[in-house]
């Protein structure tokens, strides 16, 4: 099995372009960090919570997965609600294939995560575009305010980017710039078809 790592920033585009990889790559399973955040507290708001942090995230568990995965054992992936702010009862079976990919935030922030991995990828972007892509989100999938995005952004967000995310970018084998008018399917064209995953 070969494991790849897609990360980057909020609103950088690792969704899509992981969904592109997915399209191109025959036989791949996908492991998203987001769906192993721990339950918000009770006594902590959604407005007041951060969501993008390493620390909102299960990573023992995350690990472990990780690890069965890779010797071939199937594993239930949780399921988190961005609404209730806690992991459902249902679980989503992850059957291990010839590649798998890992995306999120910190999924090159661990040793032991990036000592899986057969290549990785680092999404950039600039942030008046991430900002937008992740508003634009909120709004649409979420149905969430504008205002209550951005405030988030501004709070949470851009704080865990310059001193989480954005320091790892040092141990992808390759960064790859998402600019407003890039075509994430055109470069993994042109990648896949010069270079080996």
């Amino acid at each position: 099995m070969k494991i790849i790592a897609v990360a980057g920033g909020s609103g950088c585009g690792k969704t899509l372009f992981t969904s592109l990889l997915v399209e191109r790559l025959s036989k791949t399973a996908v492991l998203p960090l987001d769906s192993y955040y721990y339950d918000r507290p009770d006594h902590i708001s959604s407005e007041n919570y951060d969501y993008d942090g390493s620390q909102a995230f299960d990573f023992e568990l995350y690990q472990q997965h990780l690890a069965k995965l890779t010797v071939g054992e199937s594993v239930l992936k949780p399921n988190f609600v961005y609404e209730t702010g806690k992991r459902s009862t249902k679980f989503a079976e992850i059957v291990p294939d010839e590649y798998l990919i890992i995306e999120g935030l910190h999924v090159l922030l661990h040793t032991k995560i990036r000592n899986f991995l057969s290549f990785s990828f680092y999404l950039e972007s600039p942030l008046d575009v991430a900002v937008s892509r992740r508003c634009l989100r909120d709004i649409n999938d979420y149905e969430l305010s504008a205002e209550y995005s951005l405030n988030q952004y501004l709070k949470f967000v851009r704080p865990v980017f310059f001193d989480q995310i954005q320091p790892t970018k040092k141990f992808a084998d390759l960064i790859v710039e998402n600019r407003y008018e890039t075509r994430l399917d055109f470069f993994i064209d042109n990648y896949l078809e010069d270079n080996e995953l």
